[in-house]
């Protein structure tokens, strides 16, 4: 792959007439030293999407796919059927962690967090 991708750069730059890698000066790194700049940082690329229009609205953001408001909402629904299976139908949490592909730690936590969201949401099981 790597003699693929090297052949690639170098007729790319023959033909541009061009040097250096392809995404040379494209990319850099700066050091965030203060909690104000991160913030900013953090606000900036989660609003990406609805500055490039790829959503309509802010709480498009929440179903955009490669939002991590997508990924809060699945875990917080994980975490409520941990808590849910282990605390109010006695399944163990070995057997919740085979079929999610967690391990027992995480479960644990998860049992603990989906405790904390049903109690501050109210959240009951319909029966």
């Amino acid at each position: 792959m790597r003699r693929l991708l090297t052949g690639y750069a170098i007729r790319f730059n023959r033909r541009h007439r061009r040097h250096g890698q392809l995404f040379q000066n494209r990319y850099k790194s700066i050091i965030c030293q203060e909690d104000l700049y991160l913030k900013e940082l953090v606000r900036y690329i989660h609003l990406n999407p609805l500055r490039a229009k790829l959503v309509s609205h802010m709480t498009g953001l929440n179903r955009y796919l490669y939002s991590k408001g997508r990924h809060k909402v699945r875990a917080e629904a994980r975490s409520v059927f941990c808590y849910w299976s282990v605390r109010e139908l006695g399944v163990e949490g070995t057997q919740i962690a085979k079929k999610l592909q967690m391990s027992q730690p995480g479960v644990a936590y998860a049992v603990r967090r989906g405790e904390k969201i049903v109690k501050a949401k109210a959240i009951q099981i319909i029966e």
